[in-house]
């Protein structure tokens, strides 16, 4: 491949990359859930007073909404509120940047994964550069990627470091670069403290790699090998000192389906429709364990999920856009094709990748959701190197076609459907999506906020109604508060079985069920509550919806329409 073009066509795709991941960042998506803006002011808080929300100084687990938070992505995004300030994009700002950098090391990671000039498909050779560039520019445009890289999501970090800490491995068994190895491993080891999951799933891909090329070891100076022994123990130290502690083994037991309450709780009532049945009969078939074990089963085999990966993708409101799968449709072409190819050329790559995807699904069908487009996110490394496998190896065969009509009738139509692809999902995402999800994003929680910011000085007394959903982390990240005042005048409800406590009150701030006919009569006081929840006959100071979205259904054969604006909070003054 021409070096210019190689160099010019590289450039583009990170020209792509980064304007996809940056444009708009703070925007888009509308809004800001619950665990970006607690992500946010606990990195503010940490740049402030050098301790989080709780109070503990420098922790290594971050206590949040029912899990604990892992240190790399908050202590990343101190420094960016540093440069930036307490801003939405600064929050999403390491999510877009590893994002981006991982588009990029993608590229060296497949030239070292195949380590030859060139690569055989369809009987005819390639090159290798050219196929990196291909999975490159796929991963640029891919929309798992993309709306992970957009938003504050941990795994964002936690793939860079598995790309960077598999090219170091890589580099490592290939060409005898030195330090190779141990950096890798550290790569490794860092995302121990990127991602809950990442726990279980970087050893394992740690030990596919070394596995896979064990034959390479040998390539590895012994010193090496001591030194990144004892280095990797002392990496793993703080690790290993809080295994049982809060954020430790124990954070993830309400999501491991072995430990899940709900899970637990599904298989209990299973059972009790068996009460009829012989005792012994129960024990053997459905007895607990073997229960769980068939529901790790099932969540392996969601994995299968056609419409989860390729036509609606996650419907979960903060993990995808509903209406567009984890890869574009005609993927599911390119990555069948891919797949099937590399199995077949038995590649010790292929095996690595297929690995690698085996490793990820039987990790994440441990835990209570599946398919989960987070808990899964590591997938698409090994797919989009299987797409870009099929995609090359589908347009020789095009190419093979001698009939000339047909080849280019055939040409246009893949293309064409590749581009409307990418029209559907980028309309689909700057314009139907921040509407039909900005309930989950909790977009008005900032107005809210900011109302309260510029008005505060007017009560003595702020209520927030426990039951209309306003989330704290939003107040205290907008306004924003004092992080050594939170920390001084918080007060929490004690803490619930998982450990983890609702806040009651905080300066003048307090969150609560609303007594009406006690508190409507107090002096200067604001009540935040909702529509539904506000006595009819009390007048509103300041009213908060949702953006409007259409509505369309049918009764009978005759299509309806109509716009719905949902109500999000309503601001009500007492002692009036």
């Amino acid at each position: 491949m021409n070096r210019k073009i190689e160099i010019i066509l590289f450039t583009l795709i990170i020209f792509t990359s980064f304007f996809l991941r940056f444009y708009k960042l703070g925007e888009i998506p509308y809004g800001f859930y619950q665990d970006e803006s607690a992500i946010g002011y606990n990195a503010y808080s940490i740049l402030e007073t050098g301790r989080d929300e709780y109070g503990k100084f420098m922790p290594l687990y971050f206590k949040s909404f029912g899990d604990w938070k892992l240190p790399v992505y908050i202590y990343s995004t101190v420094l960016s509120i540093k440069i930036f300030g307490l801003t939405e994009f600064a929050v999403r700002f390491p999510s877009a940047f590893f994002g981006f950098l991982t588009v990029i090391m993608f590229y060296f990671f497949i030239k070292e994964l195949i380590n030859e000039k060139r690569l055989t498909i369809r009987g005819k050779e390639i090159d290798t550069n050219y196929f990196a560039l291909i999975s490159s520019f796929i991963l640029a445009i891919n929309p798992w990627h993309l709306h992970y890289s957009r938003a504050t999501f941990e795994v964002s970090i936690s793939l860079f470091l598995f790309i960077v800490g598999g090219l170091l491995l890589l580099k490592s068994f290939n060409k005898r670069s030195k330090g190779a190895f141990l950096m890798g491993t550290i790569c490794f080891i860092i995302s121990f403290y990127s991602y809950n999951l990442t726990r279980l799933l970087a050893p394992a891909l740690y030990l596919l790699f070394v596995m896979t090329y064990k034959k390479q070891m040998g390539n590895i100076k012994k010193i090496e090998i001591i030194s990144t022994f004892i280095i990797s123990f002392i990496f793993l130290v703080p690790f290993l000192k809080t295994f049982f502690s809060g954020g430790g083994i124990s954070s993830s037991s309400g999501t491991l389906i072995t430990t899940s309450a709900q899970i637990q709780a599904n298989l209990l009532e299973f059972r009790a429709y068996l009460v009829d049945l012989s005792s012994l009969f129960t024990k053997i078939f459905f007895n607990l364990k073997l229960l769980t074990l068939w529901k790790y089963i099932e969540n392996i085999a969601s994995y299968l999920s056609s419409s989860f990966f390729f036509i609606t993708g996650s419907t979960h409101g903060n993990h995808g856009i509903g209406n567009v799968g984890q890869f574009y449709l005609i993927e599911i072409l390119f990555i069948s094709l891919g797949a099937i190819e590399i199995f077949n050329k038995k590649y010790r790559w292929g095996f690595l990748l297929f690995g690698w995807s085996v490793l990820t699904i039987l990790v994440a069908a441990l835990t209570r959701e599946s398919p989960h487009a987070t808990r899964s996110f590591f997938l698409i490394a090994p797919f989009v190197i299987f797409s870009a496998y099929g995609f090359i190896f589908f347009t020789k065969w095009l190419n093979d076609i001698k009939n000339y009509k047909l080849k280019v009738a055939l040409f246009v139509v893949i293309g064409s459907i590749i581009i409307y692809n990418l029209i559907f999902y980028f309309t689909s995402y700057y314009i139907r999506f921040p509407v039909i999800y900005a309930k989950a994003w909790r977009s008005e929680d900032k107005k809210v906020a900011l109302f309260i910011k510029e008005h505060e000085t007017e009560y003595e007394k702020i209520i927030f109604d426990k039951y209309a959903g306003f989330i704290y982390t939003s107040l205290l990240f907008y306004i924003p508060y004092s992080p050594w005042e939170f920390q001084k005048t918080t007060e929490r409800l004690p803490d619930d079985s998982e450990g983890f406590s609702e806040v009651k009150s905080f300066g003048k701030y307090e969150f609560r069920d609303i007594d009406w006919g006690k508190d409507l009569s107090l002096q200067r006081t604001l009540i935040i509550t909702s529509e539904n929840r506000k006595p009819k006959e009390v007048s509103t100071v300041e009213v908060f919806n949702f953006p409007s979205r259409p509505v369309v259904f049918s009764l009978k054969q005759k299509i309806i329409q109509y716009p719905v604006e949902e109500n999000a909070y309503v601001l009500i003054k007492s002692g009036e």
